[in-house]
Formats: C-alpha cells, structure tokens, sequence
C-alpha cells in the first residue's frame, strides 16, 4: 500500500487581502462572497520574483473555487514568469479550482512563444465585465487604494 502526502496551504487571516512588493512586482488581492478571488498584478516579473508571485497565489486562492488572475498592466514579464503561471495552474488543479488568466501585450508575447498551443486559461473579457463584480472593483486593486 502507497500513501502519499499534498501540502495544502492555509493562509493566516490576516494576510488576504494583503498586497505585497517583490522585486519589481507589486501583488494585491481581493475576496468575494463567491469564493471568487481576483488577483492584480502590477510591475515586472522576472527571476527575482515569480517563486513570489506563485506563493502569493497559492496563499490568496487557498479554498476559493475560482481564481483570475489579472496580469494587463504587467510591464515585463520574463520567461521565468511562464513557470509561475504552470506552477499556478498546478496549484488551481490541485485545489478543484477553476482559473481566468487576464493578460496585456508584455505577457501575451512571451505566451505566443512558451505557450503556442494555448494551454493557459486567457480570458477575453474583463473581469469588472462579471455580473457579481462592481464598477470599481478592478480600479480600486490597480489604483494602489487597497
């Protein structure tokens, strides 16, 4: 007989909801009564920082059932940060969860080149475009107010 273990990540209360500077990048999160968490990513994501960006998402998606994950005004984003975005989507298979990646121009080209066959979950619309979102909910994680 074969066991095997699965770390699950719980993260302490006080940390949803919290943004986070590494490097270059700047992460913040929000919650909704959906078990739907929307997280805003802004800078640059190179070496220094994606094993970062990857952490940061496992604790803000830990029990949600639906991630997205808004990398539009990302300025650069190098290819370690395609390894991020697999490790991601691991970490959403794991924890049943589905996943939105919403993407500008820096991080659509390296996805043209490391991900040709589509593999990631790339939005087409905007997530201040769902039903249960409010007009300012994209603003107001971007803006820097949270």
């Amino acid at each position: 007989m074969t066991t095997a273990t699965c770390r699950v990540f719980r993260a302490a209360p006080e940390t949803r909801d919290a943004r986070e500077t590494h490097h270059r990048g700047r992460f913040s999160s929000c919650h909704f009564p959906s078990s739907t968490v929307l997280v805003t990513v802004e800078g640059e994501i190179d070496a220094a920082n994606h094993r970062a960006l990857a952490r940061y998402v496992e604790s803000q998606a830990a029990g949600a059932t639906r991630l997205v994950l808004d990398l539009a005004n990302v300025e650069f984003f190098g290819t370690a940060g395609f390894a991020s975005l697999h490790n991601i989507n691991v970490i959403c298979s794991r924890y049943g969860a589905s996943w939105e990646l919403l993407v500008g121009p820096q991080v659509r080209r390296v996805l043209r080149i490391c991900d040709p066959d589509g593999t990631l979950p790339i939005g087409e619309r905007s997530f201040v475009e769902d039903p249960n979102a409010s007009a300012g909910d994209r603003e107001f994680l971007v803006g820097g107010n949270h």
